[in-house]
């Protein structure tokens, strides 16, 4: 699918206006504030999400009958312009709550702005459990977080279950390679992925964290080959997943998979010259019936931007959502008074149900949310491999290792 192009200037802010239901009180709008890295795939992702979730919020009506306004921040995937977009998106556009952000740096850093101004801020693309630490080492000025989106361990969890019953008991891997983007997020699933395997028939044969910058993956692919292993752990996000999964192609790799945060955008199998075939992924929104809502969301996301949604899109959209309701029921836009709201929410959105947990992270699990995992076909479609319950193909080798 066709990539949008954004043009936007580095650390500006751009304000959306939205005029789409005459009925709409005039007097006065709901600001909301979404905090993302332009021109690149997450932060596209999120923009359109909230673009989208906006719209129908103005054609429904908006907010307690008040216009829905949407202004975007930069943060450029660096905490300080995060910290800067935040800002200005509270004292001087005076947005009502702020979501977003692709990065765990970026919203450790606006927490703490967060907590100053007391506004509520909802991650939706950040999966590091420090966030949630921050939180409970201090409840009384972190309540205004929540997090709509998975965690750290939501994601091991999922690509842990898939390993184990495809790669390992299916296809018979006994030995692993985990090549991971040195992040704050990927730190603990490399060691829970350390531990859960301990003692599971499949060896860590290799292991390394490599720099978000890194273009040639040539060496870390030549000792994982070396190290004989038959399975890659990736675990990525700010790392463009079409640079190394065309050299895993060409050095013709073991079997790979896990997380890659630019390889669930529909435009991957393009920037990857089809040389993604194989490669099992968690795709967070696929087209299949998560909730009722997944399908319909899919088709109309497709329909309006020519683009899968990635990985914080689903995110992004039900977050928005659920404000809504959150504000219709306390009758207020009052942080201090929606907190105790949004604690209690039981939300079905698109990518799953929400019910929040004491440290504001959404529960995890069939009831739920679970995250499906989809591999990249040889036409360049993708298919639900697990959950078994919801899988809508056969996992398959690399056509060079196909039996």
């Amino acid at each position: 699918m066709k990539r949008r192009s954004w043009v936007i200037g580095i650390g500006t802010v751009l304000t959306v206006f939205f005029f789409l239901t005459s009925g709409l009180a005039t007097a006065k709008t709901i600001k909301i504030g979404v905090i993302a890295p332009f021109k690149t795939p997450s932060g596209e992702d999120q923009i359109n999400a909230a673009i989208m979730a906006v719209e129908e919020l103005n054609a429904q009506g908006g907010i307690m009958k008040q216009k829905v306004e949407l202004v975007l921040g930069n943060d450029e995937y660096k905490p300080e312009k995060g910290v800067m977009a935040f800002k200005k998106l509270v004292l001087e556009d005076k947005c009502d709550v702020v979501f977003g952000t692709c990065s765990s740096g970026v919203a450790k850093a606006v927490m703490d702005q967060m907590a100053r101004y007391k506004k509520i801020f909802i991650a939706t693309g950040a999966a590091s459990e420090a966030l949630s630490d921050l939180l409970k080492s201090d409840l009384a000025n972190y309540k205004y977080w929540f997090r709509v989106m998975h965690l750290s361990g939501d994601l091991s969890t999922a690509v842990h279950e898939f390993i184990y019953n495809l790669p390992v008991k299916k296809h018979g891997a006994k030995r692993m390679a985990i090549m991971a983007e040195n992040a704050l997020w990927t730190r603990g699933m490399v060691k829970d992925a350390e531990e859960f395997f301990k003692g599971k028939g499949l060896e860590i044969a290799y292991s390394e964290f490599f720099d978000t910058e890194t273009k040639d993956f040539t060496p870390i692919f030549t000792k994982i080959i070396k190290s004989k292993a038959d399975f890659i752990y990736e675990i990525s996000a700010h790392v463009d997943g079409a640079v190394y999964i065309k050299q895993w192609f060409d050095l013709k790799g073991p079997m790979i998979g896990g997380v890659s945060g630019t390889g669930v955008n529909g435009g991957y199998w393009k920037d990857s010259g089809g040389k993604a075939e194989s490669e099992s992924i968690v795709v967070y929104t696929p087209r299949v019936a998560i909730t009722p809502k997944t399908i319909p969301f899919y088709d109309k996301y497709v329909s309006k931007f020519n683009l899968a949604p990635g990985y914080p899109t689903g995110y992004t959209y039900d977050a928005i959502h659920m404000y809504k309701e959150a504000v219709e029921k306390a009758k207020t836009t009052d942080p201090d008074k929606l907190v105790p709201i949004i604690e209690k929410m039981d939300y079905v959105g698109v990518a799953g149900r929400y019910v929040f947990d004491e440290l504001h992270n959404p529960r995890y699990g069939e009831g739920y949310r679970q995250l499906p995992i989809a591999q990249w076909r040889k036409d360049g479609s993708r298919g639900v491999v697990w959950p078994s319950k919801i899988a809508t193909v056969e996992y398959q080798l690399p056509p060079w290792l196909k039996k």
